[in-house]
């Protein structure tokens, strides 16, 4: 009973904040332009805790009375409360280059002037925890999320509003985010995708006479074109990516067959031979063009830095990243990514998903459904290089105000070799333990057996034996 109590009288408590202050700035007692009282002398008067007076005062802001000034305070800036809706958006920052996020915000406020959308830039290390934990405090509705951080979440149905599937988006990125208890339904709405791709120089392709890349290339020939370049252009690579990239490395398990498993006890099995096959292909890759120095880098945009200023005839590199090549006048075009043993390309998909905790699934379905829509997507299919999730938009072939190379429609024909990190039958904290030693071993520091029983090492559980007494 005294639990029960507490919540009351905390409720009564929080209540009497709101109410109060909502009243003193009504009748003008406190002016516009004016601040509240700090949140510390507001908890000791009203009995809360500074947690407790924040989320009180979100009321006033959501009603449009007061603005939260960082490291300033709280101003009063209107005296009249509206019925607007304060949606919290939290996204990757990246979007707003490659799918004109921002723009696509500010027409759907101007379609729907009730909801006002509050912009969250997100983090992209620990995306998971911090998602999570601004889920539970409310502090978010609505958040964009690629498939690879959605792995993180071990149960998304607690954490993660079911939609409707919508039978305008590709079917193949919409499964990936299925409920388990209701195939109609999904916990994230598919918005944008891509394939990893070979980008590469037209140039320098018609300066040595040589045919253009294609579905039939494997990586022995594109190295070989590749060291031809820098023999006879001078090329600072020939061909490049960053090879710790999340989003590079685990293509060459997945074409050569690579797959891991675990027994009943948690410990990991995978075809040694064709793990040290991908491996070392990488490295061979880097190494045949003297640019082992690279797996130093952490950073992605090298390769489209080296392919912008000409030093570069080819990179590994996706739809997504092609926005920062646009903005430059290189000649180019794009080609399936060679193969080892089987075609294969990583599929990168970035979805909405709603707060199963929001007060506020009305007006976050209605951005979510916005975004998806054919307004929102044609916009990205127009304006930028990415590729939007609804089908029979991303197919069209007209209106551009954004140059496209000649091959762009080539995602539709490789639809079946695309592949996912679950594929590789790891956790997405496996995925980082097998880069962490990808990375020693591309570096030269370890031998193939050590590198080999380290992974299994690493990838299987640590057994604990109890200590007799």
């Amino acid at each position: 009973m005294s639990g029960k109590k507490s919540r009351d009288v905390f409720k009564e408590q929080l209540n009497n904040l709101v109410l109060t202050l909502r009243q003193r700035i009504l009748s003008g007692e406190i002016g516009i332009g004016e601040y509240l009282p700090s949140e510390l002398v507001l908890a000791e008067q009203y009995g809360l805790s500074k947690n407790s007076v924040r989320k009180g005062l979100e009321e006033l802001v959501e009603q449009g009375l007061i603005v939260k000034k960082s490291r300033i305070g709280n101003q009063v800036i209107s005296n009249h409360t509206f019925d607007q809706t304060i949606l919290r958006v939290g996204y990757y920052s990246s979007l707003v280059n490659e799918a004109q996020y921002l723009e696509l915000i500010h027409k759907f406020e101007q379609k729907l002037p009730s909801i006002k959308v509050q912009t969250i830039t997100l983090p992209y290390d620990h995306y998971q925890q911090t998602v999570h934990d601004f889920f539970q405090n409310e502090l978010i509705d609505v958040v964009t999320i690629n498939h690879q951080d959605f792995l993180d979440f071990a149960e998304p149905s607690n954490v993660f509003e079911e939609q409707e599937r919508d039978n305008g988006i590709y079917p193949f990125l919409q499964r990936p985010f299925e409920s388990f208890s209701n195939k109609n339904k999904v916990h994230v709405r598919p918005f944008v995708f891509s394939p990893i791709i070979l980008c590469y120089n037209k140039g320098h392709f018609d300066e040595s006479q040589l045919s253009y890349p294609d579905s039939g290339w494997s990586w022995d020939e594109a190295l070989k074109t590749a060291r031809s370049f820098m023999k006879d252009h001078g090329k600072a690579c020939g061909l490049y990516f960053h090879p710790l990239s999340i989003n590079r490395w685990p293509i060459f398990m997945l074409q050569n067959r690579v797959w891991f498993k675990r027994d009943s006890l948690g410990n990991i099995s995978f075809p040694a031979d064709r793990m040290l096959e991908s491996a070392s292909f990488i490295r061979k890759i880097f190494d045949e063009q003297g640019i082992s120095h690279s797996f130093l880098s952490d950073n992605d945009r090298d390769a489209e830095k080296l392919f912008v200023e000409d030093q570069a005839s080819m990179i590994v590199t996706s739809y997504f990243s092609l926005n920062e090549i646009r903005k430059h006048p290189v000649e180019y075009d794009i080609a399936p990514l060679p193969y080892i043993k089987d075609p294969g390309s990583l599929l990168l998909i970035i979805g909405l998903a709603i707060n199963k905790h929001t007060k506020k699934k009305e007006a976050a379905k209605k951005f979510v459904d916005f975004m998806s829509g054919e307004s929102a997507q044609e916009e990205i299919r127009t304006t930028t290089l990415s590729i939007p999730a609804m089908k029979r938009v991303a197919e069209k072939s007209d209106g551009e105000v954004v140059y496209k190379p000649s091959r762009f429609h080539l995602f539709r024909e490789i639809i079946p070799t695309f592949k996912l990190f679950s594929d590789l039958g790891l956790n997405s904290k496996d995925i980082l333990k097998l880069r962490n030693e990808l990375r020693i071993f591309l570096s030269d520091f370890m031998d193939d057996k050590i590198f080999l029983q380290r992974l299994k090492t690493k990838l299987s559980p640590i057994q604990v034996t109890k200590k007799i007494e």
